[in-house]
């Protein structure tokens, strides 16, 4: 492909023809695409997985969930925490989940977007509200780089690595709801029985575990982002996460790292559990 681009760019047509040199290109990258997609499908019916070297440190994360989604025979996926719908890709592209999804995102902008990029998918359903331990609302602060965006202060004691990144570039006033209050509407909306909740909120999550509390026992799993080194002011540690949830009756199944700092200590890591009555029914 780079080779063609090349080439045209001689001979002059991309300027002289910028609709036709714009939809051979276009042409171009479809078939790419479809080759693409030809080769992964081949390599999969034979057992083996083709996997860019980038994406290594995702794969037996993907194959975990893939494994437990199947295992458990999830219906719905709860996906607190949004942003910009890497999850989603993630579920679809890597997981090869293909039930309903139904994403939590409070940023008016992320919200906007995500509604646009849903049409494309008839089985995604974005809920335009954060999470939380009560109904209401709140301020959150939108970073520099708004996938750190949080309900809690930044806290740059323990990790620097990301000073330029995670601090608050403005507020803005979101609504909150819980987990118990719409779970109920939305299993009669969508028809799911079997869910699994991922959550990750810039060190919220466990205030929307609290809740969630008469909602959990429906879940069947759960993923939650934990800390190790904190980055925000008030987020609970890692064994703090770990211990409520045990005592919600939850196992772990995994754990993978999320981020580590220059020294390559760990910060956070996604922690998979199972539901206990899961297992026994």
């Amino acid at each position: 492909m780079a080779d063609h681009t090349v080439i045209t760019r001689r001979s002059g047509i991309g300027d002289q023809y910028p609709d036709q040199y714009a939809r051979q290109r276009k042409s171009g990258d479809s078939m790419l695409k479809i080759v693409k997609d030809s080769v992964l499908k081949v390599s999969r019916s034979l057992g083996y997985d083709i996997v860019p070297l980038r994406e290594m440190k995702e794969r037996d994360f993907a194959l975990h969930l893939r494994e437990l989604l199947a295992r458990l025979e999830i219906d719905c996926v709860l996906d607190v925490g949004a942003n910009a719908g890497q999850y989603h890709d993630f579920l679809r592209e890597r997981v090869q989940y293909a039930g309903t999804i139904v994403s939590f995102e409070p940023l008016s902008r992320h919200v906007e977007a995500l509604r646009e990029r849903s049409r494309g998918d008839s089985n995604w359903h974005i809920e335009g509200y954060a999470l939380g331990s009560s109904e209401g609302s709140m301020q959150i602060n939108v970073m520099v780089s708004d996938q750190f965006s949080s309900f809690l202060e930044p806290d740059h004691d323990r990790v620097g690595d990301y000073a330029g990144l995670n601090v608050a570039d403005h507020t803005e006033t979101v609504a909150v709801r819980t987990l118990d209050g719409v779970l109920p509407g939305l299993r009669e909306r969508f028809g799911f029985t079997r869910p699994y909740l991922k959550i990750d909120t810039q060190g919220f999550d466990i205030e929307v575990l609290r809740g969630g509390a008469k909602s959990l026992p429906v879940v069947k799993a759960l993923q939650t982002e934990a800390s190790v080194r904190r980055i925000y002011k008030g987020m609970p540690r890692y064994t703090e996460t770990i211990h409520y949830l045990d005592e919600c009756g939850f196992d772990i199944t995994g754990l993978y790292p999320v981020s580590r700092d220059n020294a390559l200590r760990l910060v956070e890591f996604d922690c998979v559990m199972i539901n206990r009555a899961a297992i026994q029914g």
